[in-house]
């Protein structure tokens, strides 16, 4: 009989195994066969308070200015003057500005003697009036005498229309050179006219 005994517990065993696995998944059922009741409204989550907005630093906004800006002829014969309006941050950023709006014109009779040249570092020295300037040269700024004449003419009258400016110091890729494109002596440093 024990050996009856074990073949029934393990029938049941396995009984019990098959149903678990077979019930995996399924809905329960109540006895019967009728199903319990489901809603479908969904679970209730808890809704955290929102946070109050930080308000986030407005941006100072951009200081604009009207300023000169000087160009040449198509022909290179002679200097066009333009007004232009730049924006800027600081105060200390005024140069800058004025002298990146000679790389671009909005006039096709006004062609930019700037346009291929970058301008790695400008500094101004308040209390001496000096203002440092380095530039870097592409192929396209290497003008011819006349061109390089006018280039140093909208390079002195843009930074001489600020009175704060009495003196220009003028480098190229870091060095001070006798001249920019090989054509005009360059003077080091350019002082305002007087």
């Amino acid at each position: 009989m024990t050996k009856t005994r074990r073949l029934f517990h393990g029938v049941l065993l396995v009984s019990a195994i098959t149903l678990s696995l077979t019930a995996c998944g399924q809905k329960p059922q109540m006895i019967g066969g009728a199903t319990p009741p489901t809603t479908d409204a969904p679970l209730a989550t808890p809704v955290a308070p929102s946070p109050t907005p930080i308000p986030s630093p407005t941006p100072d906004p951009l200081k604009q200015k009207t300023v000169k800006a000087f160009y040449s002829d198509q022909d290179e014969m002679k200097l066009v003057e333009k007004e232009v309006t730049i924006s800027y941050k600081l105060d200390s950023d005024v140069y800058e500005a004025a002298l990146k709006a000679l790389k671009k014109s909005d006039d096709p009779k006004a062609v930019s003697l700037f346009d291929d040249l970058t301008f790695t570092s400008i500094a101004f020295d308040k209390a001496k009036g000096e203002l440092k300037i380095d530039l870097k040269f592409g192929p396209k700024t290497q003008l011819g005498a006349p061109g390089e004449e006018l280039f140093l003419q909208a390079l002195k009258k843009t930074v001489f229309q600020f009175p704060e400016v009495k003196t220009l110091y003028v480098l190229k890729d870091g060095k001070q050179v006798d001249s920019l494109m090989g054509h005009i002596e360059l003077p080091y440093p350019i002082k305002r006219p007087n």
